[in-house]
Protein backbone atom coordinates (compact mmCIF):
# COMPACT_ATOMS: atom_id res chain seq x y z
CA UNK A 1 0.00 0.00 0.00
CA UNK A 2 1.24 3.54 -0.71
CA UNK A 3 2.07 5.66 2.30
CA UNK A 4 0.64 9.16 2.56
CA UNK A 5 2.13 12.30 4.02
CA UNK A 6 0.40 15.30 5.60
CA UNK A 7 2.02 18.18 7.46
CA UNK A 8 -0.22 19.44 10.27
CA UNK A 9 0.09 21.40 13.51
CA UNK A 10 0.35 19.40 16.80
CA UNK A 11 -3.02 20.56 18.13
CA UNK A 12 -4.69 19.53 14.89
CA UNK A 13 -3.00 16.13 15.14
CA UNK A 14 -4.44 15.45 18.59
CA UNK A 15 -7.87 16.75 17.56
CA UNK A 16 -7.82 14.52 14.50
CA UNK A 17 -6.89 11.47 16.60
CA UNK A 18 -9.84 12.13 18.89
CA UNK A 19 -12.15 12.40 15.90
CA UNK A 20 -10.85 9.40 13.96
CA UNK A 21 -10.60 6.87 16.79
CA UNK A 22 -14.34 6.52 17.40
CA UNK A 23 -15.14 6.64 13.67
CA UNK A 24 -12.64 4.33 12.03
CA UNK A 25 -13.60 0.68 12.19
CA UNK A 26 -10.28 -0.36 10.72
CA UNK A 27 -7.29 -1.76 12.57
CA UNK A 28 -4.63 0.94 12.71
CA UNK A 29 -1.64 2.07 14.72
CA UNK A 30 -0.93 5.52 16.13
CA UNK A 31 2.42 7.02 17.15
CA UNK A 32 3.89 10.53 17.16
CA UNK A 33 7.20 11.70 15.56
CA UNK A 34 8.50 15.19 15.18
CA UNK A 35 10.15 16.10 11.87
CA UNK A 36 12.72 18.92 12.30
CA UNK A 37 12.88 19.60 8.56
CA UNK A 38 9.33 20.91 8.71
CA UNK A 39 10.07 23.51 11.37
CA UNK A 40 8.40 21.78 14.30
CA UNK A 41 5.32 20.58 12.46
CA UNK A 42 4.19 16.98 12.63
CA UNK A 43 3.83 14.33 9.98
CA UNK A 44 0.66 12.34 9.61
CA UNK A 45 1.19 9.36 7.35
CA UNK A 46 -1.46 6.88 6.41
CA UNK A 47 -2.10 4.02 4.05
CA UNK A 48 -4.97 4.12 1.58
CA UNK A 49 -6.46 1.54 -0.67
CA UNK A 50 -6.69 2.31 -4.40
CA UNK A 51 -10.09 3.99 -4.22
CA UNK A 52 -8.85 6.41 -1.59
CA UNK A 53 -10.27 4.82 1.55
CA UNK A 54 -8.39 5.19 4.82
CA UNK A 55 -7.08 1.84 6.01
CA UNK A 56 -4.22 2.54 8.41
CA UNK A 57 -3.14 5.71 10.21
CA UNK A 58 0.29 6.37 11.73
CA UNK A 59 1.39 9.46 13.66
CA UNK A 60 4.95 9.79 14.93
CA UNK A 61 6.84 12.11 17.26
CA UNK A 62 10.60 11.74 17.55
CA UNK A 63 11.68 10.11 20.81
CA UNK A 64 8.16 9.17 21.87
CA UNK A 65 5.97 6.32 20.65
CA UNK A 66 2.71 4.88 21.85
CA UNK A 67 0.24 2.50 20.28
CA UNK A 68 -3.53 2.18 20.25
CA UNK A 69 -5.40 -0.46 18.32
CA UNK A 70 -9.00 -0.71 17.21
CA UNK A 71 -10.17 -3.70 15.21
CA UNK A 72 -13.11 -3.99 12.87
CA UNK A 73 -14.18 -3.56 9.26
CA UNK A 74 -12.56 -1.10 6.88
CA UNK A 75 -14.95 1.80 6.22
CA UNK A 76 -14.89 4.20 3.28
CA UNK A 77 -12.70 7.29 3.72
CA UNK A 78 -15.74 9.54 3.16
CA UNK A 79 -16.97 8.66 6.65
CA UNK A 80 -13.65 9.71 8.23
CA UNK A 81 -13.34 13.09 6.48
CA UNK A 82 -15.35 16.27 6.53
CA UNK A 83 -16.56 15.57 2.97
CA UNK A 84 -19.35 13.73 4.77
CA UNK A 85 -20.57 17.17 5.91
CA UNK A 86 -20.91 18.40 2.33
CA UNK A 87 -24.38 18.65 0.73
CA UNK A 88 -23.46 20.53 -2.47
CA UNK A 89 -20.62 19.77 -4.89
CA UNK A 90 -20.07 22.46 -7.53
CA UNK A 91 -17.65 21.98 -10.43
CA UNK A 92 -16.47 24.81 -12.68
CA UNK A 93 -14.35 23.79 -15.67
CA UNK A 94 -12.56 26.50 -17.60
CA UNK A 95 -10.60 26.18 -20.83
CA UNK A 96 -7.21 25.40 -22.24
CA UNK A 97 -4.55 26.57 -19.84
CA UNK A 98 -1.62 24.54 -18.53
CA UNK A 99 -0.66 24.41 -14.86
CA UNK A 100 2.57 26.35 -15.39
CA UNK A 101 0.82 29.00 -17.48
CA UNK A 102 -1.52 29.97 -14.61
CA UNK A 103 -0.06 28.87 -11.27
CA UNK A 104 3.58 28.04 -11.98
CA UNK A 105 4.69 30.87 -9.65
CA UNK A 106 2.03 30.38 -6.96
CA UNK A 107 4.50 29.09 -4.35
CA UNK A 108 8.24 29.70 -4.15
CA UNK A 109 11.09 28.78 -1.79
CA UNK A 110 10.50 32.16 -0.12
CA UNK A 111 6.71 31.63 0.02
CA UNK A 112 6.10 27.87 0.39
CA UNK A 113 2.78 26.17 0.96
CA UNK A 114 1.85 25.49 4.59
CA UNK A 115 0.58 21.92 4.21
CA UNK A 116 1.33 19.06 1.84
CA UNK A 117 -1.04 16.12 1.47
CA UNK A 118 0.90 13.59 -0.59
CA UNK A 119 2.66 10.22 -0.48
CA UNK A 120 5.93 10.07 1.46
CA UNK A 121 7.72 8.92 -1.70
CA UNK A 122 6.18 11.63 -3.90
CA UNK A 123 8.63 13.78 -5.84
CA UNK A 124 9.46 16.57 -5.71
CA UNK A 125 8.96 17.12 -1.97
CA UNK A 126 7.94 20.74 -2.64
CA UNK A 127 5.44 22.58 -4.84
CA UNK A 128 6.13 21.48 -8.40
CA UNK A 129 6.22 24.95 -9.92
CA UNK A 130 8.57 27.09 -11.95
CA UNK A 131 10.46 28.73 -9.08
CA UNK A 132 12.38 25.55 -8.31
CA UNK A 133 14.31 25.17 -11.57
CA UNK A 134 15.37 26.69 -14.87
CA UNK A 135 13.03 25.67 -17.67
CA UNK A 136 13.23 26.31 -21.39
CA UNK A 137 12.47 24.89 -24.84
CA UNK A 138 14.63 24.67 -27.96
CA UNK A 139 13.97 27.54 -30.36
CA UNK A 140 13.10 26.97 -33.99
CA UNK A 141 16.16 25.95 -36.08
CA UNK A 142 18.54 28.78 -37.00
CA UNK A 143 16.74 31.24 -34.68
CA UNK A 144 18.33 33.04 -31.75
CA UNK A 145 18.44 32.56 -28.88
CA UNK A 146 18.99 28.82 -29.27
CA UNK A 147 16.87 28.19 -26.18
CA UNK A 148 13.67 30.03 -25.16
CA UNK A 149 13.34 30.26 -21.36
CA UNK A 150 10.10 30.46 -19.42
CA UNK A 151 9.07 34.09 -18.99
CA UNK A 152 7.68 35.12 -15.62
CA UNK A 153 4.78 37.42 -16.45
CA UNK A 154 2.77 37.60 -19.66
CA UNK A 155 3.03 40.63 -21.95
CA UNK A 156 -0.76 40.98 -22.04
CA UNK A 157 -3.90 39.16 -20.95
CA UNK A 158 -4.63 37.36 -24.24
CA UNK A 159 -1.29 35.48 -24.41
CA UNK A 160 -0.99 33.19 -26.32
CA UNK A 161 -2.54 34.72 -29.43
CA UNK A 162 -3.29 33.12 -31.86
CA UNK A 163 -4.65 29.87 -30.42
CA UNK A 164 -1.99 27.12 -30.20
CA UNK A 165 -2.34 23.68 -31.72
CA UNK A 166 -4.01 21.29 -29.29
CA UNK A 167 -5.08 18.25 -31.33
CA UNK A 168 -3.70 14.85 -30.35
CA UNK A 169 -1.00 14.70 -33.02
CA UNK A 170 0.28 18.17 -32.11
CA UNK A 171 0.27 17.49 -28.37
CA UNK A 172 2.49 14.47 -29.00
CA UNK A 173 4.98 16.78 -30.74
CA UNK A 174 4.80 19.32 -27.92
CA UNK A 175 5.69 16.63 -25.40
CA UNK A 176 8.09 14.42 -27.38
CA UNK A 177 9.26 16.43 -30.37
CA UNK A 178 9.79 14.15 -33.36
CA UNK A 179 10.09 11.05 -31.17
CA UNK A 180 7.23 8.56 -31.38
CA UNK A 181 6.65 7.54 -27.76
CA UNK A 182 6.26 3.99 -26.52
CA UNK A 183 4.85 2.98 -23.15
CA UNK A 184 6.83 4.45 -20.29
CA UNK A 185 8.80 7.06 -22.25
CA UNK A 186 9.30 10.19 -20.13
CA UNK A 187 8.36 13.24 -22.16
CA UNK A 188 11.12 15.89 -22.38
CA UNK A 189 8.39 18.56 -22.83
CA UNK A 190 10.63 20.27 -25.38
CA UNK A 191 8.44 20.70 -28.48
CA UNK A 192 6.18 23.59 -27.48
CA UNK A 193 8.07 26.46 -29.13
CA UNK A 194 8.65 24.64 -32.39
CA UNK A 195 5.08 23.41 -32.56
CA UNK A 196 3.67 26.88 -31.88
CA UNK A 197 5.89 28.23 -34.64
CA UNK A 198 3.78 26.24 -37.13
CA UNK A 199 0.65 28.24 -36.17
CA UNK A 200 0.04 31.00 -38.71
CA UNK A 201 0.70 34.45 -37.25
CA UNK A 202 2.28 33.19 -34.01
CA UNK A 203 5.23 34.52 -32.06
CA UNK A 204 6.82 31.21 -30.98
CA UNK A 205 8.33 32.42 -27.69
CA UNK A 206 4.89 33.52 -26.43
CA UNK A 207 4.08 29.89 -25.67
CA UNK A 208 6.65 30.09 -22.84
CA UNK A 209 5.08 33.15 -21.21
CA UNK A 210 3.37 32.56 -17.88
CA UNK A 211 1.09 34.62 -15.66
CA UNK A 212 2.15 35.80 -12.22
CA UNK A 213 -0.04 35.67 -9.11
CA UNK A 214 -0.35 39.44 -9.39
CA UNK A 215 -1.75 39.12 -12.92
CA UNK A 216 -4.28 36.48 -11.83
CA UNK A 217 -5.29 37.71 -8.36
CA UNK A 218 -8.55 35.72 -8.07
CA UNK A 219 -7.19 32.32 -9.11
CA UNK A 220 -4.11 32.84 -6.95
CA UNK A 221 -6.20 33.99 -3.98
CA UNK A 222 -8.35 30.85 -4.14
CA UNK A 223 -5.37 28.52 -4.61
CA UNK A 224 -3.50 30.03 -1.64
CA UNK A 225 -6.53 30.24 0.62
CA UNK A 226 -7.57 26.64 -0.02
CA UNK A 227 -6.08 23.55 -1.73
CA UNK A 228 -4.44 23.08 -5.11
CA UNK A 229 -3.14 19.88 -6.68
CA UNK A 230 0.19 20.19 -8.44
CA UNK A 231 -0.21 16.71 -9.92
CA UNK A 232 -3.61 16.77 -11.62
CA UNK A 233 -3.64 15.78 -15.28
CA UNK A 234 -6.14 16.15 -18.06
CA UNK A 235 -7.60 12.78 -18.99
CA UNK A 236 -6.36 12.63 -22.59
CA UNK A 237 -3.31 14.26 -24.24
CA UNK A 238 -5.49 16.19 -26.66
CA UNK A 239 -8.01 18.98 -26.94
CA UNK A 240 -11.27 20.05 -25.29
CA UNK A 241 -14.15 17.81 -26.27
CA UNK A 242 -12.53 14.46 -25.48
CA UNK A 243 -11.43 15.76 -22.07
CA UNK A 244 -14.87 17.16 -21.27
CA UNK A 245 -16.38 13.82 -22.29
CA UNK A 246 -14.11 12.12 -19.73
CA UNK A 247 -15.22 14.67 -17.14
CA UNK A 248 -18.88 13.72 -17.69
CA UNK A 249 -18.69 10.04 -18.69
CA UNK A 250 -15.22 8.70 -17.97
CA UNK A 251 -14.67 8.03 -21.68
CA UNK A 252 -14.59 9.80 -25.02
CA UNK A 253 -15.84 6.75 -26.95
CA UNK A 254 -12.38 6.36 -28.46
CA UNK A 255 -12.37 9.90 -29.92
CA UNK A 256 -9.21 11.97 -29.46
CA UNK A 257 -9.89 15.22 -31.32
CA UNK A 258 -12.64 17.79 -31.66
CA UNK A 259 -14.50 17.21 -34.87
CA UNK A 260 -17.17 15.42 -36.78
CA UNK A 261 -18.98 13.73 -35.02
CA UNK A 262 -19.35 16.38 -32.35
CA UNK A 263 -21.11 14.26 -29.74
CA UNK A 264 -20.68 11.26 -27.42
CA UNK A 265 -23.15 8.52 -26.67
CA UNK A 266 -21.93 7.11 -23.37
CA UNK A 267 -23.82 7.22 -20.09
CA UNK A 268 -23.03 10.36 -18.08
CA UNK A 269 -22.72 11.14 -14.38
CA UNK A 270 -25.96 13.09 -14.78
CA UNK A 271 -27.80 9.97 -15.97
CA UNK A 272 -26.41 8.04 -13.02
CA UNK A 273 -27.52 10.70 -10.53
CA UNK A 274 -31.01 10.71 -12.06
CA UNK A 275 -31.16 6.92 -11.68
CA UNK A 276 -30.38 7.33 -7.97
CA UNK A 277 -32.72 10.31 -7.45
CA UNK A 278 -29.80 12.62 -6.67
CA UNK A 279 -30.48 16.20 -7.72
CA UNK A 280 -28.31 17.92 -10.34
CA UNK A 281 -28.25 20.91 -12.65
CA UNK A 282 -25.98 22.36 -15.31
CA UNK A 283 -25.74 26.14 -15.10
CA UNK A 284 -24.44 27.79 -18.24
CA UNK A 285 -23.23 31.31 -18.97
CA UNK A 286 -23.25 30.41 -22.66
CA UNK A 287 -25.27 33.35 -23.96
CA UNK A 288 -27.63 32.28 -26.75
CA UNK A 289 -26.23 28.76 -27.09
CA UNK A 290 -27.51 25.77 -25.12
CA UNK A 291 -25.24 24.11 -22.59
CA UNK A 292 -22.16 22.50 -24.14
CA UNK A 293 -22.76 19.47 -21.90
CA UNK A 294 -26.10 18.97 -23.58
CA UNK A 295 -24.78 19.63 -27.07
CA UNK A 296 -22.04 17.02 -26.68
CA UNK A 297 -23.76 14.27 -24.68
CA UNK A 298 -26.59 12.57 -26.59
CA UNK A 299 -27.89 10.78 -23.47
CA UNK A 300 -29.04 14.22 -22.26
CA UNK A 301 -30.94 15.23 -25.39
CA UNK A 302 -34.28 13.93 -24.13
CA UNK A 303 -36.75 16.68 -23.15
CA UNK A 304 -37.18 15.01 -19.75
CA UNK A 305 -33.89 16.70 -18.82
CA UNK A 306 -34.91 20.22 -19.86
CA UNK A 307 -35.44 21.47 -16.31
CA UNK A 308 -31.91 20.42 -15.35
CA UNK A 309 -30.32 23.01 -17.65
CA UNK A 310 -30.39 26.57 -16.38
CA UNK A 311 -28.60 29.87 -16.95
CA UNK A 312 -25.89 31.30 -14.72
CA UNK A 313 -28.23 33.94 -13.32
CA UNK A 314 -30.37 31.10 -11.95
CA UNK A 315 -27.27 29.65 -10.30
CA UNK A 316 -26.74 32.87 -8.38
CA UNK A 317 -30.38 32.88 -7.24
CA UNK A 318 -30.23 29.20 -6.21
CA UNK A 319 -26.98 29.71 -4.31
CA UNK A 320 -28.37 32.73 -2.46
CA UNK A 321 -31.56 30.93 -1.42
CA UNK A 322 -29.96 27.58 -0.52
CA UNK A 323 -31.67 25.73 -3.38
CA UNK A 324 -28.65 24.34 -5.18
CA UNK A 325 -28.86 20.66 -6.14
CA UNK A 326 -26.47 18.04 -4.82
CA UNK A 327 -24.30 18.37 -7.94
CA UNK A 328 -23.93 21.57 -9.95
CA UNK A 329 -21.80 21.85 -13.07
CA UNK A 330 -21.00 25.39 -14.22
CA UNK A 331 -20.06 26.35 -17.75
CA UNK A 332 -18.48 29.65 -18.81
CA UNK A 333 -19.27 31.42 -22.07
CA UNK A 334 -17.41 29.76 -24.94
CA UNK A 335 -18.46 31.80 -27.98
CA UNK A 336 -18.36 35.57 -28.47
CA UNK A 337 -22.06 36.32 -29.09
CA UNK A 338 -22.24 39.99 -28.07
CA UNK A 339 -24.47 40.84 -31.07
CA UNK A 340 -27.22 38.78 -29.39
CA UNK A 341 -26.88 39.20 -25.62
CA UNK A 342 -23.81 41.32 -24.85
CA UNK A 343 -20.99 40.19 -22.61
CA UNK A 344 -17.78 38.43 -23.53
CA UNK A 345 -16.11 35.02 -23.51
CA UNK A 346 -14.98 34.13 -19.98
CA UNK A 347 -13.73 30.57 -20.51
CA UNK A 348 -10.03 31.65 -20.62
CA UNK A 349 -9.59 29.75 -23.90
CA UNK A 350 -6.80 31.44 -25.89
CA UNK A 351 -6.81 34.02 -27.30
CA UNK A 352 -9.62 35.38 -25.11
CA UNK A 353 -8.82 37.64 -22.17
CA UNK A 354 -8.08 35.83 -18.90
CA UNK A 355 -9.39 38.82 -16.93
CA UNK A 356 -12.91 37.85 -17.96
CA UNK A 357 -12.31 34.42 -16.43
CA UNK A 358 -11.03 36.10 -13.27
CA UNK A 359 -14.27 38.04 -12.92
CA UNK A 360 -16.31 34.89 -13.54
CA UNK A 361 -14.39 33.02 -10.83
CA UNK A 362 -15.00 35.86 -8.39
CA UNK A 363 -18.73 35.83 -9.20
CA UNK A 364 -18.99 32.06 -8.65
CA UNK A 365 -17.11 32.19 -5.33
CA UNK A 366 -19.14 35.12 -4.00
CA UNK A 367 -22.45 33.54 -5.00
CA UNK A 368 -21.59 30.25 -3.30
CA UNK A 369 -19.94 31.33 -0.10
CA UNK A 370 -22.19 34.25 0.64
CA UNK A 371 -25.17 32.01 -0.02
CA UNK A 372 -27.42 30.16 2.41
CA UNK A 373 -25.55 26.84 2.51
CA UNK A 374 -21.96 28.12 2.36
CA UNK A 375 -20.84 25.75 5.13
CA UNK A 376 -22.15 22.66 3.29
CA UNK A 377 -20.55 23.35 -0.07
CA UNK A 378 -17.38 22.50 -1.99
CA UNK A 379 -16.29 24.20 -5.22
CA UNK A 380 -13.89 22.34 -7.51
CA UNK A 381 -12.22 24.53 -10.15
CA UNK A 382 -10.33 22.87 -12.99
CA UNK A 383 -9.30 23.35 -16.62
CA UNK A 384 -10.21 20.81 -19.28
CA UNK A 385 -6.77 20.65 -20.95
CA UNK A 386 -3.52 22.55 -21.42
CA UNK A 387 -4.43 24.16 -24.74
CA UNK A 388 -1.02 23.60 -26.31
CA UNK A 389 0.67 25.83 -23.70
CA UNK A 390 3.95 24.92 -22.02
CA UNK A 391 4.15 22.82 -18.86
CA UNK A 392 7.37 21.28 -17.53
CA UNK A 393 5.99 18.03 -16.01
CA UNK A 394 5.85 14.87 -18.12
CA UNK A 395 2.36 13.32 -17.97
CA UNK A 396 2.44 9.83 -16.46
CA UNK A 397 1.74 6.58 -18.24
CA UNK A 398 -0.43 3.85 -16.76
CA UNK A 399 -3.82 5.46 -17.36
CA UNK A 400 -6.55 2.82 -17.51
CA UNK A 401 -8.25 2.55 -20.93
CA UNK A 402 -11.95 3.10 -20.16
CA UNK A 403 -13.58 0.67 -22.60
CA UNK A 404 -13.23 -1.45 -25.72
CA UNK A 405 -13.62 1.58 -28.02
CA UNK A 406 -10.40 2.91 -26.52
CA UNK A 407 -8.17 -0.12 -27.17
CA UNK A 408 -7.18 1.39 -29.47
CA UNK A 409 -9.22 4.46 -30.23
CA UNK A 410 -8.73 6.97 -33.03
CA UNK A 411 -5.17 7.52 -34.30
CA UNK A 412 -4.16 4.22 -32.71
CA UNK A 413 -4.14 5.69 -29.19
CA UNK A 414 -4.66 3.19 -26.37
CA UNK A 415 -5.69 5.79 -23.75
CA UNK A 416 -2.88 4.58 -21.48
CA UNK A 417 -1.24 8.00 -21.12
CA UNK A 418 -2.65 10.98 -19.23
CA UNK A 419 -2.82 14.48 -20.67
CA UNK A 420 -0.82 17.53 -19.62
CA UNK A 421 -1.12 18.99 -16.10
CA UNK A 422 -3.86 21.50 -15.34
CA UNK A 423 -4.63 23.57 -12.25
CA UNK A 424 -7.29 22.04 -9.98
CA UNK A 425 -8.36 23.90 -6.85
CA UNK A 426 -10.68 22.70 -4.07
CA UNK A 427 -12.51 25.48 -2.21
CA UNK A 428 -14.57 24.81 0.92
CA UNK A 429 -14.85 25.84 4.57
CA UNK A 430 -13.81 22.23 5.27
CA UNK A 431 -10.44 22.68 3.54
CA UNK A 432 -7.45 24.26 5.26
CA UNK A 433 -5.52 27.25 3.98
CA UNK A 434 -2.45 26.84 1.74
CA UNK A 435 -2.67 23.10 0.98
CA UNK A 436 -0.93 21.29 -1.89
CA UNK A 437 -2.27 17.79 -2.52
CA UNK A 438 -1.47 14.77 -4.68
CA UNK A 439 -3.02 11.35 -5.15
CA UNK A 440 -2.07 8.41 -2.95
CA UNK A 441 -2.72 5.92 -5.73
CA UNK A 442 -3.75 6.45 -9.35
CA UNK A 443 -2.71 9.93 -10.59
CA UNK A 444 -5.49 12.47 -10.43
CA UNK A 445 -7.33 13.21 -13.66
CA UNK A 446 -10.83 14.47 -14.44
CA UNK A 447 -12.38 11.09 -13.63
CA UNK A 448 -11.31 11.71 -10.03
CA UNK A 449 -14.18 14.18 -9.87
CA UNK A 450 -16.61 11.49 -10.99
CA UNK A 451 -15.12 9.04 -8.48
CA UNK A 452 -15.46 11.58 -5.67
CA UNK A 453 -19.10 12.34 -6.51
CA UNK A 454 -20.06 8.68 -6.68
CA UNK A 455 -18.23 7.76 -3.47
CA UNK A 456 -19.74 10.79 -1.72
CA UNK A 457 -23.23 9.68 -2.72
CA UNK A 458 -22.57 5.99 -2.04
CA UNK A 459 -23.16 5.08 -5.69
CA UNK A 460 -21.21 2.06 -7.00
CA UNK A 461 -18.65 3.23 -9.51
CA UNK A 462 -19.70 0.47 -11.86
CA UNK A 463 -22.83 2.48 -12.65
CA UNK A 464 -20.61 4.32 -15.11
CA UNK A 465 -19.24 1.74 -17.58
CA UNK A 466 -15.73 3.20 -17.49
CA UNK A 467 -12.75 1.31 -16.13
CA UNK A 468 -10.95 4.64 -15.78
CA UNK A 469 -13.56 5.83 -13.28
CA UNK A 470 -13.35 2.58 -11.36
CA UNK A 471 -9.58 3.01 -11.00
CA UNK A 472 -9.64 6.74 -10.19
CA UNK A 473 -8.51 8.22 -6.89
CA UNK A 474 -11.00 10.42 -5.09
CA UNK A 475 -10.06 13.65 -3.29
CA UNK A 476 -11.23 12.80 0.23
CA UNK A 477 -7.78 13.33 1.77
CA UNK A 478 -8.01 17.11 1.35
CA UNK A 479 -11.05 17.37 3.67
CA UNK A 480 -9.33 17.24 7.07
CA UNK A 481 -11.06 19.92 9.13
CA UNK A 482 -13.18 19.09 12.17
CA UNK A 483 -15.17 22.32 11.98
CA UNK A 484 -15.86 24.67 9.05
CA UNK A 485 -13.66 27.75 8.80
CA UNK A 486 -14.84 31.28 8.13
CA UNK A 487 -14.67 31.95 4.41
CA UNK A 488 -12.49 34.91 3.45
CA UNK A 489 -13.99 37.79 1.49
CA UNK A 490 -13.20 37.87 -2.20
CA UNK A 491 -10.44 40.33 -3.04
CA UNK A 492 -11.31 43.60 -4.72
CA UNK A 493 -10.76 43.33 -8.46
CA UNK A 494 -9.20 46.30 -10.23
CA UNK A 495 -11.36 47.79 -12.99
CA UNK A 496 -10.78 46.44 -16.45
CA UNK A 497 -12.49 46.51 -19.81
CA UNK A 498 -11.92 43.45 -21.91
CA UNK A 499 -13.37 45.15 -24.95
CA UNK A 500 -10.42 47.54 -25.06
CA UNK A 501 -8.38 44.61 -26.30
CA UNK A 502 -11.16 42.74 -28.09
CA UNK A 503 -13.57 45.07 -29.88
CA UNK A 504 -16.70 43.65 -31.46
CA UNK A 505 -15.22 44.38 -34.88
CA UNK A 506 -11.91 42.68 -34.16
CA UNK A 507 -13.62 39.68 -32.58
CA UNK A 508 -15.96 39.38 -35.53
CA UNK A 509 -13.07 39.23 -37.97
CA UNK A 510 -11.03 36.73 -35.93
CA UNK A 511 -10.84 33.23 -37.32
CA UNK A 512 -12.61 30.56 -35.32
CA UNK A 513 -10.47 28.42 -33.07
CA UNK A 514 -10.72 24.67 -33.50
CA UNK A 515 -12.74 24.49 -30.30
CA UNK A 516 -15.18 27.15 -31.48
CA UNK A 517 -15.68 25.19 -34.70
CA UNK A 518 -16.50 22.17 -32.55
CA UNK A 519 -19.06 24.13 -30.52
CA UNK A 520 -20.75 25.39 -33.70
CA UNK A 521 -20.73 21.87 -35.16
CA UNK A 522 -22.31 20.42 -32.04
CA UNK A 523 -24.91 23.21 -31.98
CA UNK A 524 -25.78 22.66 -35.65
CA UNK A 525 -26.25 18.93 -35.15
CA UNK A 526 -28.29 19.40 -31.96
CA UNK A 527 -30.62 22.02 -33.44
CA UNK A 528 -31.33 19.88 -36.47
CA UNK A 529 -31.95 16.89 -34.20
CA UNK A 530 -34.62 18.90 -32.36
CA UNK A 531 -36.29 19.61 -35.68
CA UNK A 532 -36.20 15.95 -36.69
CA UNK A 533 -33.75 16.58 -39.49
CA UNK A 534 -31.01 14.04 -40.11
CA UNK A 535 -27.94 14.60 -42.20
CA UNK A 536 -24.66 12.80 -42.58
CA UNK A 537 -21.19 13.93 -41.61
CA UNK A 538 -20.41 15.04 -45.16
CA UNK A 539 -23.37 17.44 -45.19
CA UNK A 540 -22.39 18.85 -41.83
CA UNK A 541 -18.82 19.34 -43.01
CA UNK A 542 -20.03 21.27 -46.05
CA UNK A 543 -21.99 23.64 -43.79
CA UNK A 544 -19.07 24.20 -41.44
CA UNK A 545 -16.57 24.76 -44.25
CA UNK A 546 -18.36 28.06 -44.97
CA UNK A 547 -18.03 29.28 -41.36
CA UNK A 548 -14.58 30.83 -41.07
CA UNK A 549 -14.84 33.70 -38.60
CA UNK A 550 -16.76 34.63 -35.45
CA UNK A 551 -18.90 36.91 -37.60
CA UNK A 552 -19.78 33.92 -39.81
CA UNK A 553 -20.56 31.89 -36.69
CA UNK A 554 -22.94 34.51 -35.31
CA UNK A 555 -24.77 34.70 -38.65
CA UNK A 556 -25.07 30.90 -38.66
CA UNK A 557 -26.41 30.90 -35.08
CA UNK A 558 -28.96 33.54 -36.07
CA UNK A 559 -30.16 31.46 -39.05
CA UNK A 560 -30.59 28.34 -36.93
CA UNK A 561 -32.54 30.26 -34.29
CA UNK A 562 -34.87 31.74 -36.93
CA UNK A 563 -35.66 28.44 -38.67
Amino acid sequence: MPTGLVAVEPAAVRERIQQDLPILQACYELSLAKVPELGGRFMLSFDVISSGFVQDVTLQEQGCQYHQHKKGLVQPGIATTSLAKIEHVVVLTLENRSFDNLVGWLYTPELPAKTFVMPVSSQPPYYDGLAYGNFSNPNVPSALPISVPVQRGADHFTIPDPDPHEAFQYVTKQLYGDHKPVFGDVAPMNGFVRNYATVEGSTPEHIMQTYTPEQLPVLSFLARQFAISDAWFSSVPTQTQANRAFLHSGTSDGQVNNGNPFFYGSKTIFNVLSDYDVSWRVYSDSGVLPSLVRLNMTRLWSPIFNRHFQRFEQFKRDAASGRLPAYSFIEPRFIHDAPFVGGTVNSEHPPTNVQAGEQFLADVYTALFRGANWDKTVLIITFDEHGGIYDHVSPPWGAVPPDDKSQPGKQGFYFDRFGVRVATIVVSPWVDESVVFRSFSTPYDHTSILATIMDWQGIPRGELPSKRVQAAANITSVFRRVTPRKMPDMIHLPPWNVMKEQSDFAMGKRKLTDFEKGVIGAYTHYMNHLKGKKFNQRELKQILDHIKTLSDANKHIHRLRQQ
